[in-house]
């Protein structure tokens, strides 16, 4: 009984992995405060959740900010790209709704642009934190991934975009995940994503290396 919760037991191990999402957690939210950062913040959060899955490597705070440094260049370009079309996306939505008493091929169009861009974000910025790539090479297997793994992207997509859908039907759910993501849902989610982009990611290595 008391090897269960020494420091090699499953308690200690959860315990301390839990810990170390909350830390996370805290570094993505401060590091996504200008926003435009938010796509930097994921690379970082990714590397970290990486190292968690393949090496139990607990060291947050240093993995993070080293990832964060490393990768800036190339994940702020992507970053700020994604928050200006995503916002203007959004408020060409928004408009169309407010406009039109029935869908029309427009308000189709951005939706589809919505979702597209969506797939492809669940690979591009763990990608950035796994591989050292030219821009154009990142924006190309990213979107080659999303289409060649449909069910895993559809999945990715799901767990975030089902989180909001919850949020805006229920006041009470709103309020709860709100709560949680200030303390450790971020990176839950983040960590739980990244589990299965990493699986997708060991296949394609695996076949390189054969």
């Amino acid at each position: 009984m008391d090897k269960f919760f020494d420091l090699d037991g499953p308690v200690y191990r959860v315990l301390a992995k839990i810990w170390g999402l909350m830390v996370l957690n805290l570094c993505i939210i401060l590091t996504s405060l200008p926003l435009v950062t938010v796509g930097v913040s994921l690379s970082a959060a990714y590397a970290v959740c990486f190292k968690m899955h393949e090496k139990n490597d607990l060291r947050v705070i240093r993995n993070y900010f080293s990832s964060f440094k490393i990768n800036f260049k190339q994940a702020i370009v992507f970053s700020v790209c994604h928050f200006f079309l995503l916002l203007l996306l959004v408020i060409d939505g928004w408009y169309f709704v407010q406009t039109s008493q029935k869908i029309t091929v427009s308000m189709i169009g951005v939706g589809l642009t919505i979702f597209f861009l969506l797939l492809i974000t669940q690979y591009l910025y763990a990608y950035i934190a796994r591989y050292q790539d030219s821009f154009k090479t990142i924006l190309t297997n990213s979107m080659k991934l999303s289409f060649l793994n449909s069910l895993t992207s559809f999945v990715l997509v799901g767990m975030s975009v089902g989180i909001l859908v919850l949020m805006v039907l229920s006041s009470i759910f709103f309020v709860f995940v709100m709560y949680i993501s200030i303390f450790i849902g971020i990176a839950f989610i983040i960590f739980l994503k990244s589990f299965l982009v990493l699986n997708v990611f060991k296949k394609y290595e695996t076949m390189k290396e054969k």
